[in-house]
């Protein structure tokens, strides 16, 4: 009986054992004391060691063989130049520990079938969790948050040349540089249902890692990236994430980065981009994603790109294309723009068959170049709307003034609204402002003052900017300007 070699070992290593039959070979649980490295070295292949949750905290940690480790919210605390957790082993089931201040948290080392869930992983001077050339790892529901904060710090959870592992249902938040991180030569991972908030990137892959999954996670507020691609990563798929409220940009594929699936995506409410491809082979596919609320919706300076399906709305700038690549194909159709205007009465290749389709009649221009042939239908996105507007008197002599009155809705806030008099006949006469001041929830009134302007015909025009930097610019009216002398009520 095995029992007989943990007399060795310090009385408080073992406090009683229990035996299990599994799969038909010998099994053994045991209940750990306060040396929980001394039960380790004691446990055969298979055995599962439950900590104590009345002692304080464990000290650090290597585990060279197969077994299961269950911490019941047990402490395993490190120096900030030590693995709190080091495995070295296959086949090694870590889960229920508070892993605090060491260099790493958990360290996976040339290891395999190992799975870790349930942990937190805290305060440490490097990576959380980290897995260096380990494989087919299942790690799941830990929280990785608050690491790398120092100066040598920077992630949540780290794979270097690690494949075919599962990181699912993790949070990443708050560490020092990237939320979850994979770097370089990470294939065929799977990287879902993942949370990464105030992050510099939420998750970042860094030289040669392709074919992962990056599925339904939630990449918010991160001070520059959600989602970050760099140096060759291709072949990956970018599915179904909430991408939103980034400082910089949703997602960014940079320097050969190509050949990628952009699909199903919430893009929103990122600062500068919402999807930004630069320096690279192109050829992504960018399909079936909300993009909307940034200064540049997406923007492209690479080839072969396929934009198709997508809706992008509320964006200052909806698109920015600098190389040469498809929004459209037939019948598939193009992308809904919110601020398209066209109409949609005919149909076919050419639209020029009578009756619907459901793509506007006129393509949507992207720049002098490149154009949406087949922009698809739908509620147009006003993100102003200038609900009452007058100009009394329509008609004055010189000298007299004019009153103009706009009531203007704005979904984000009015920055600031301007508002010119321009001669529609004498087009070197400079325009002439109207000095406005806000009078009430959107109402805006101002005066304009006829002394130093010509005799003609004037256009109004209102122009304003919301608090996010959208632009609207539309004419309230026309003011009919006469001679201070020869002018009559007729």
């Amino acid at each position: 009986m095995r029992s007989s070699a943990y007399g060795r070992h310090s009385a408080g290593a073992i406090l009683f054992i229990v035996f299990l039959l599994v799969t038909g070979a010998s099994a053994v649980t045991y209940q750990v004391g306060t040396d929980l490295q001394a039960a380790i070295d004691a446990a055969a292949l298979g055995d599962t060691l439950i900590a104590s949750p009345g002692t304080d905290s464990y000290g650090k940690i290597v585990i060279t063989k197969s077994l299961d480790l269950v911490g019941n919210g047990a402490v395993i605390r490190a120096s900030s130049r030590e693995a709190c957790v080091e495995v070295r082993a296959n086949n090694v089931n870590i889960s229920g520990f508070v892993i605090r201040d060491g260099f790493y948290g958990i360290k996976l080392d040339h290891a395999r079938g190992c799975h870790i869930s349930n942990n937190t992983v805290v305060h440490c001077v490097q990576p959380g969790i980290t897995l260096l050339y380990s494989d087919d790892n299942v790690i799941k529901d830990n929280v990785a948050s608050f690491n790398g904060l120092g100066e040598e710090g920077w992630y949540g959870i780290y794979l270097s040349n690690s494949n075919r592992n599962r990181i699912e249902n993790n949070t990443a938040n708050d560490n020092g540089e990237y939320g979850i991180c994979l770097f370089p030569s990470c294939r065929d991972n799977v990287i879902k249902g993942n949370v990464a908030e105030r992050n510099d990137y939420g998750i970042y892959m860094f030289t040669d890692c392709s074919g992962n999954l990056i599925e339904s996670n939630r990449l918010v507020h991160n001070r520059n990236s959600g989602l970050k691609m760099i140096h060759g990563c291709v072949e990956n798929r970018i599915l179904n994430n909430t991408i939103s409220d980034n400082d910089v940009v949703g997602i960014h594929l940079y320097e050969g980065s190509g050949s990628n699936l952009i699909r199903g995506n919430e893009i929103a409410d990122n600062t500068m981009y919402g999807v930004q491809i630069q320096e690279g082979p192109g050829n992504n596919t960018i399909v079936r994603n909300n993009v909307s609320g940034s200064q540049k919706g997406i923007y492209l300076d690479t080839d072969g790109n396929h934009i198709y399906n997508n809706r992008f709305f509320e964006n200052v700038i909806q698109a920015l294309d600098r190389g040469t690549n498809k929004w459209y194909s037939y019948p598939r159709g193009g992308n809904f723009w919110g601020d398209y205007q066209g109409q949609d009465l005919m149909s076919g290749p050419d639209q020029n068959v009578s009756g619907s389709d459901g793509f506007g009649d006129e393509p949507y221009w992207i720049n002098e170049y490149t154009w949406d042939r087949y922009p698809i239908m739908g509620r147009s996105v006003l993100l102003f709307k200038m609900v009452e507007r007058s100009i009394i008197p329509a008609r004055a002599r010189i000298g007299e003034q004019v009153n103009v009155r706009v009531t203007l809705e704005s979904k984000y806030g009015v920055d600031w609204v301007s508002v010119r008099a321009h001669n529609v006949v004498d087009l070197s006469e400079r325009p002439r402002p109207v000095s406005v001041t806000r009078a009430g929830d959107d109402v805006y009134e101002g005066t304009l003052m006829t002394v130093p302007m010509n005799a003609g015909r004037y256009e109004v025009v209102l122009t304003a900017k919301d608090i996010k930097g959208n632009k609207f610019e539309e004419p309230i009216g026309e003011v009919e300007l006469l001679p201070r002398s020869g002018w009559s009520i007729d």
